[in-house]
């Protein structure tokens, strides 16, 4: 089981994820109350490392369980941290290294997307990262 606090409209809510979420519909708890939800599965693009080719993942079974934002950089794909390139405070532009994942003896690059400033750091190197994990917040 894995929990989370979400924040909504400012209204933040304790969840935690009852099932395996690898069907179309999962059980989630919110604030103590059972619900069960539609999942679906996003493809998911993988920067790999040098020499190697790009690849777009389609994950039948993988469903998205996090809400993403344009403050919130999620993990793409399951595996462990490898190294961090950015640390709290520090300005990013769009394609600079943030976290390098590995997964399968792959690297993973996880580069920003925006300019911006890094807020929190939610992993640590050696860290094992589910999908859809938050790694970091920006800061503005």
């Amino acid at each position: 089981m894995r929990r989370y606090t979400i924040t909504l409209e400012g209204q933040a809510f304790d969840v935690a994820v009852l099932d395996n979420p690898r069907g179309e519909r999962v059980r989630v708890e919110v604030d103590g109350e059972v619900f069960e939800v539609g999942v679906e599965a996003v493809p998911v693009v993988v920067e790999a490392s040098a020499g190697e080719a790009a690849s777009t993942v389609a994950p039948s079974a993988t469903p998205k369980l996090s809400v993403a934002t344009d403050n919130t950089v999620v993990a793409p794909l399951p595996g462990v941290i490898k190294s961090i390139a950015v640390r709290s405070g520090q300005e990013v532009a769009p394609d600079d290294e943030l976290i390098v994942i590995e997964a399968m003896k792959m690297d993973n690059v996880i580069r920003a997307t925006r300019m911006g400033t890094v807020g929190t750091l939610h992993v640590t190197e050696g860290r094992q990262v589910a999908y859809g994990e938050p790694m970091l917040d920006y800061a503005d």
